[in-house]
């Protein structure tokens, strides 16, 4: 979709200003929303999962194929997700985007074990303020944030193949760089995603089918949920090094 420029005189004829301005807040708003809504699903998920494994209702022997299995169905609703954005029904698209913020919860529950509660707190609040701040910053900027994408593409496949090969090396100077241009890349990414949200509004707010502007909304969510947990995991393999 392209990118079109919020100025007034572009949609004089078909609507006001004030209200295209209202209907881009609204939907990037719907957003956000949407996207606290999937995070506050995969916490609850995550620390009753969580306190499951602690207190032995779900057992070592099934916690495996469990973990196996959410992984499994998360590729998938992503996928899916991502093909039928454009052609499923705005509410089937809800649909999978809460399947899978439980999903994540479930995958994400580990991070408990691996870091314990009280840098999980702190590298959610740091992921909270930080993400507030680059989400204010694009929606207010004049600037198209979209042309970086292609630059933090290779930035995500760069964080692939050095994660693949920290697989083997087991280093912690490669971790330590990875985690680094992780926090870099995804704060970037979340500035960039939020006026992604806006110019696509944007550019179908003329269209007849209000429909369009609701998959809009819930891949926006979806987009700044991966945002959001991308950082926060980056964040907190940093403080978890620092101690």
């Amino acid at each position: 979709m392209g990118n079109v420029n919020l100025e007034e005189n572009n949609y004089r004829t078909y609507m006001s200003y004030e209200d295209l301005q209202s209907l881009v807040t609204s939907k990037v708003r719907g957003s956000i929303l949407w996207m606290v809504l999937g995070l506050i699903i995969t916490g609850v998920t995550g620390f009753f999962f969580l306190n499951a494994v602690s207190n032995g209702i779900i057992s070592n022997e099934i916690f495996g194929p469990i973990m196996i299995g959410a992984i499994i169905l998360e590729l998938v609703t992503v996928i899916a997700f991502t093909a039928l954005t454009y052609k499923s029904s705005a509410g089937a698209l809800r649909a999978m985007f809460l399947i899978y913020s439980v999903l994540n919860g479930v995958t994400l529950s580990t991070l408990g074990f691996a870091y314990g509660l009280d840098l999980v707190v702190i590298a959610f609040a740091s992921t909270v303020v930080l993400f507030t701040v680059l989400a204010i910053y694009g929606y207010c900027t004049k600037e198209d944030l979209t042309k970086y994408t292609s630059l933090l593409t290779v930035g995500i496949i760069s964080l692939i193949i050095m994660s693949l090969i920290n697989i083997f090396l087991r280093s912690d100077g490669l971790m330590l760089i990875t985690s680094i241009i992780g926090v870099i890349v995804f704060i970037i990414f979340i500035a960039v995603d939020v006026n992604r949200i806006k110019s696509n509004v944007i550019a179908y707010a003329m269209q007849e089918d209000a429909s369009i502007l609701d998959k809009i909304e819930i891949h926006g969510a979806l987009q700044l949920y991966l945002d959001f947990v991308n950082l926060f995991i980056y964040i907190l393999r940093l403080l978890g090094r620092r101690r």
